[in-house]
């Protein structure tokens, strides 16, 4: 699709001589002669650039400028101007995050070499987005857990929020007796709840000291950003709500649609109540983080009107004897004070061996087996916790040994090994076997121990959300 471009200037002569200039370059050229015209082509419009004029009778394009950024934060801002003024250009950057700054009259060729930078900068821009929802498509906990890691790295003094408020989530929801497939989705929804921020620029994100109400309605803008990013994923579709909705209030102040009470879904209020608790126990480049008591004091000051009133009793409950660095999945059922129960199954002891070699300075207890009848005897008289399994063995082949798996032990991570790139396989294994990972031999040794790291905390959220 052609890119749009929308010109504001309140003289019909210079919306012509512009237009005329771009047109040759196949853009498709709006216009508009005021700041509320150009919002109101805006609002049925979908435009990747604005070029605006300053002195303008009623809205300044200061003024314009700033209310796209906060309404339609992924246009590219330019402004235009007759006038040679610094403090002009200084708040146009700063409070309109303008792309550049031209003055008139200019030459044709600058005109169109800002416009060719600016277009540069939105596909930027939608390629992020678009790897994004590309990762997405492919969803698994470790696709999942490692866009967690990306949106930390925009705000480094967040490292580990997502991963504790999925921890305080899922727990919670235990303790409601949330026990069912919805947990699932809490657990994608937490940990990406703040995947908006994505597409924040880091002069508000990284802001240090209070926002201003132009700078929080850009924050604000994070659940909305968050949702479309995650509601066009057929398997977070679930998760995309409690992303939108993870800034509503019990008294229907928040943010973005104003819903008031349960009209927002429990899970939503669950995440509300674990991400308000961590970021007040957490540290920031401004303020050290507050006791945990002084947190669960505004908690309960704002039960019934921020947070959910029966949520909170569950976090006192939670709470009532723990820090928030002892918060830990592996409660109630003892998983970190055993050996992680490996299952190795393939026809070819040489792999075995350079698995166990791999990983000898793991706490892991390895079981092997040299085709999948064995494997399935093992599966009946150890618990297991997760099997690495080939594909292509004598008998019966690993497609076939992990459908029998998974159907005698839903909950054991399985994974699948093969000397061939075979696509076919791996999708069989994804969609009958219900694999974690498929890995192709010869492996790399780092992926493989990594593999088996986030597999293992998957079994942790997955065993927390289901254990009494």
């Amino acid at each position: 699709m052609k890119p749009k471009i929308l010109l504001v200037d309140d003289e019909p002569n210079i919306l012509k001589s512009i237009s005329r200039v771009l047109q040759e370059n196949t853009e498709t050229i709006l216009t508009a002669e005021n700041g509320t015209q150009a919002l109101d082509v805006l609002s049925e419009n979908a435009v990747d650039l604005i070029i605006s004029d300053y002195k303008m009778p009623g809205m300044n394009g200061l003024d314009l400028l700033n209310e796209v950024k906060v309404i339609y934060p992924d246009v590219v801002r330019i402004m235009a101007s007759a006038y040679s003024d610094r403090d002009l250009m200084a708040d146009a950057i700063s409070k309109g995050e303008v792309f550049r700054f031209i003055f008139k009259p200019w030459e044709d060729d600058f005109l169109l070499s800002v416009v060719k930078q600016g277009f540069e900068k939105r596909n930027m821009l939608l390629s992020e987005q678009t790897n994004v929802q590309r990762q997405l498509n492919r969803v698994s906990l470790e696709t999942v857990m490692a866009l967690a890691e990306a949106i930390e790295m925009k705000d480094p003094y967040t490292k580990g929020h997502c991963s504790r408020v999925r921890d305080y989530s899922i727990l919670m929801a235990r303790e409601y007796d949330l026990l069912d497939d919805t947990v699932f989705s809490l657990i994608y929804g937490s940990l990406l709840h703040d995947c908006g921020k994505i597409g924040i620029s880091e002069s508000v994100l990284l802001f240090q000291g209070s926002l201003d109400l132009n700078q929080r309605k850009v924050i604000e803008r994070h659940a909305v950003l968050g949702f479309e990013i995650t509601s066009r994923i057929d398997s977070l579709k679930t998760a995309s709500l409690f992303i939108r909705q993870h800034h509503e209030r019990w008294d229907g102040k928040g943010y973005p649609d104003g819903l008031k009470g349960d009209e927002a879904h429990i899970c939503s209020r669950i995440i509300t109540v674990a991400d308000t608790f961590d970021a007040m126990t957490s540290d920031r480049p401004y303020r050290k983080g507050m006791p945990k008591d002084k947190a669960m004091e505004i908690l309960n000051e704002n039960s019934g009107t921020q947070f959910d009133p029966a949520l909170v009793e569950v976090f006192n409950k939670l709470m009532k004897d723990r820090e928030p660095g002892d918060i830990s999945l592996d409660e109630g059922f003892n998983l970190s004070n055993k050996p992680v129960q490996i299952l190795l199954v393939d026809d070819e002891t040489s792999v075995i061996k350079a698995i166990t070699r791999s990983l000898f300075d793991e706490i892991y207890e390895f079981h092997t087996a040299t085709g999948g009848a064995e494997g399935l005897k093992i599966l009946d008289e150890q618990k297991i916790d997760l099997i690495i399994s080939d594909q292509r063995m004598p008998e019966m082949s690993g497609v076939d040994f992990l459908k029998k798996a998974k159907k005698k032990h839903p909950y054991t991570v399985r994974i699948m090994l093969s000397g061939y790139a075979d696509m076919n396989a791996a999708l069989d294994a994804i969609n009958e076997a219900g694999i974690y990972k498929f890995l192709v031999k010869p492996w790399d040794e780092a992926e493989l121990k990594q593999t088996i790291e986030k597999a293992l905390e998957w079994k942790r959220m997955y065993t927390s959300a289901f254990a009494f």
